[in-house]
């Protein structure tokens, strides 16, 4: 008995060279540790809240305006679909350790049952170790290839935060919009009733017709009736925004402060080669390419052989130098069909990235060139309103009032002319609001900022 933590002893110390050859990983463990840093300064930190105050009235962490980079904060910290996929990160990381480690080791103890209680003998006892080494290299390839779609999924969390940032501002935008177009509704109104006023008093005066009064009395319905449908898409561009954040889509928010300011028009040709470095949907399909080319080398490293290194210790042995036991197996791969098609599968997987990447290149070239040219349409129509269609119509206006008021025109003109103000500033309203989301949908698509 007191030979054997001896006899142990020099059986580990034995098998130790053995089993770091099995355990090489090619320098994984570098890129393991620094991907591991990665998730965890990519990883939300506790969710923030939205607070209601006890009168009702909204509140945005003591702001009484919505602020965009602020909104866009808490929707990283708190929207469910997101937190989802940074666990998925987690999980793709720590599969490494799990796929470059040994397996288990065996051990097992056992006893000769004759020698029990005998006189004529000694109690014999065998214990036995296995250990499985798989070929110098295997354990890297799995390492690697574990690494390479963790990095895959790294860049599917970045694709998936750029994508939540871009429906985030789009909610947001689309809010502001609903809160522009019910001021300009108001002002409308307003208009209508100091317009029936002067209707009614030409009326009064005998230099009217009662119709005039009428024609604004209907309008001023349709502008009520108006208002209604912006509160309605107000409070789903609310409810939107809501869920984007992981809150309760019937929960209240303040009005939006206001609009970013939108860089001028970039050069298409720089977009293109930006988007091919940063676009995380392009990185990703190169990542998903690397642990493609690692895949067929795991399939042509099934044909070597892996280890079993086996120890025991017997005391049933008369001599005592017999009782430690060292040795070595080694399974015997056999080419045949099963080694054929995982080499065939494994080069199918290549070729599927390959034409994913490619997908994905020509996608990105698309978007670039759909977003940069749907800008810049909306460039030239901001200043075609800005200096010319704004200015012209709210002339217009101010001439067909002043010409009514003096009966030079009828009232149709006048209404007609108030109309045209309206939707030109609706319009004008929108083409801001598309700007910007046309902006972040490039941006998106960049992979990084302009």
């Amino acid at each position: 008995m007191r030979i054997l933590p001896r006899s142990f002893f020099i059986l580990a110390l034995t098998l130790m060279p053995v089993m770091a050859q099995g355990c090489l990983s090619g320098g994984g463990d570098a890129r393991y540790v620094n991907l591991s840093r990665m998730e965890e300064m990519e990883s939300p930190s506790p969710p923030r809240e939205i607070n209601t105050s006890n009168a009702g009235e909204p509140r945005f962490d003591g702001n009484r305006r919505l602020d965009l980079k602020t909104v866009i904060e808490l929707a990283l910290k708190n929207n469910p679909s997101l937190l989802a996929i940074s666990e998925k990160v987690k999980e793709a990381v720590n599969r490494y350790p799990l796929v470059t480690a040994l397996d288990d080791p065996m051990v097992g103890v056992g006893l000769y049952p004759s020698t029990l209680g005998s006189n004529g003998s000694d109690f014999a006892y065998k214990i036995n170790f296995q250990q499985r080494i798989p070929y110098p290299g295997k354990l890297g390839l799995k390492g690697d290839y574990a690494l390479a779609e963790a990095q895959a999924v790294f860049k599917d969390l970045a694709s998936a935060r750029l994508e939540l940032i871009r429906m985030v501002e789009a909610a947001y935008l689309e809010l502001y919009y609903e809160y522009s177009a019910d001021e300009i509704t108001e002002e409308e109104k307003r208009l209508l009733m100091e317009f029936k006023t002067i209707a009614s008093a030409r009326y009064a005066a005998g230099k009217g017709n009662l119709q005039n009064v009428i024609h604004a009395d209907l309008d001023l319905a349709k502008v009520e009736h108006k208002q209604i449908v912006i509160e309605r898409e107000r409070k789903i561009a609310t409810a939107r925004l809501n869920v984007l954040l992981g809150r309760g889509a019937e929960l209240a928010l303040p009005a939006p402060s206001g609009l970013q300011p939108v860089a001028p028009l970039p050069e298409k040709g720089a977009l293109m080669e930006k988007a091919k470095l940063f676009n995380p949907c392009i990185v990703a399909a190169r990542s998903r390419m690397e642990a493609a080319q690692v895949s067929l080398k795991l399939a042509k490293s099934k044909s070597y052989p892996d280890f079993m290194v086996t120890g025991s210790y017997n005391t049933a042995w008369m001599n005592k130098d017999l009782h430690p036991f060292i040795g070595v197996g080694i399974n015997i791969p056999i080419v045949s069909d099963r080694l054929r098609a995982e080499n065939k599968i494994a080069t199918a997987k290549i070729k599927q990235a390959t034409w994913k990447l490619q997908a994905a290149t020509d996608k990105v070239r698309f978007d670039v060139e759909r977003a940069w040219q749907r800008i810049k349409e909306l460039h030239h129509a901001r200043e075609l309103f800005r200096k010319t269609l704004l200015p012209e119509t709210k002339l217009n206006l101010n001439a067909a009032l002043a010409g009514y008021s003096e009966g030079k025109n009828d009232f149709l003109t006048l209404i007609t002319a108030q109309r045209a103000l309206v939707e030109t500033k609706l319009k004008y309203e929108r083409i801001l609001v598309d700007m910007r989301i046309w902006d972040s949908r490039l941006t998106q698509t960049i992979g990084e900022k302009l």
